[in-house]
């Protein structure tokens, strides 16, 4: 058994079996990487996650976190053990409408589950020591996209390449007569020239660079000019 949670006022724990320490070793990974790591060890062996897994899955917040903590320590052979059978069973699926990708996990619910998916979506942007990183201090201060009108408009791609931005416009309804906005923010005060798309305008200000464009799908990048 694992102490899920502990109560210190009344000193009781909340005791489960141990394949429930890997949702508590998601949260200790940060803070005591090495117990955090022989609970996540224990854990796998005790969900059956050290070997192929069988599919389908239930619905749990732990595949998710797993996932991710696999991906965090670079533990390559559970990390594509869970991805095949999250891939399997979640139901990852684009909502083309809204421009979103959720997992439907197989719940049949109108919505989709809010603490599942973004257990799986951190999973999808980790890497190999993201968490700690994340959760040891602050995020270095770097240029980032504001004030995007979504859903109507969304960026499917925003990705520096040799300094320059590339960015895909993805309008959730295209009409060339309507425009929108939004700002590149934390950038150097410079110049900047767009290719890839007619009637893009650039305003550069103190508070950043504002962008207009038609809400059409297309690619363009913002290239970088004088000072």
């Amino acid at each position: 058994m694992t102490t899920f949670y502990y109560d210190p006022q009344v000193d009781v724990h909340h005791r489960l079996p141990v394949a429930a320490a890997l949702t508590t070793s998601f949260y200790a990974a940060p803070q005591v990487p090495a117990d955090a790591r022989r609970l996540f060890d224990a854990g796998c062996v005790s969900a059956g996650m050290n070997r192929p897994i069988v599919t389908p899955v239930r619905a749990s917040r732990a595949f998710g976190s797993s996932l991710l903590l696999a991906r965090e320590w670079a533990v390559t052979e559970l990390e594509g053990h869970l991805a095949d059978a999250i891939e399997a069973s979640y139901e990852p699926r684009w909502d083309t409408a809204l421009g979103e990708f959720t997992w439907g996990l197989g719940l049949n619910e109108p919505h989709p589950r809010g603490q599942f998916n973004a257990f799986l979506a951190a999973a999808e942007a980790g890497g190999p020591g993201a968490w700690t990183r994340l959760s040891a201090a602050p995020l270095a201060r770097c240029p980032q996209i504001v004030d995007v009108d979504f859903p109507a408009m969304a960026l499917s791609r925003a990705e520096w390449v040799d300094g320059n931005l590339r960015l895909r416009l993805a309008p959730r309804r295209e009409d060339p007569t309507i425009f929108t906005t939004f700002r590149l923010v934390g950038a150097e005060p410079r110049n900047w020239d767009v290719h890839g798309l007619d009637g893009v305008s650039l305003d550069l200000s103190t508070t950043g660079l504002t962008i207009r464009v038609p809400m059409v799908t297309a690619d363009l990048e913002l290239i970088r000019g004088s000072y």
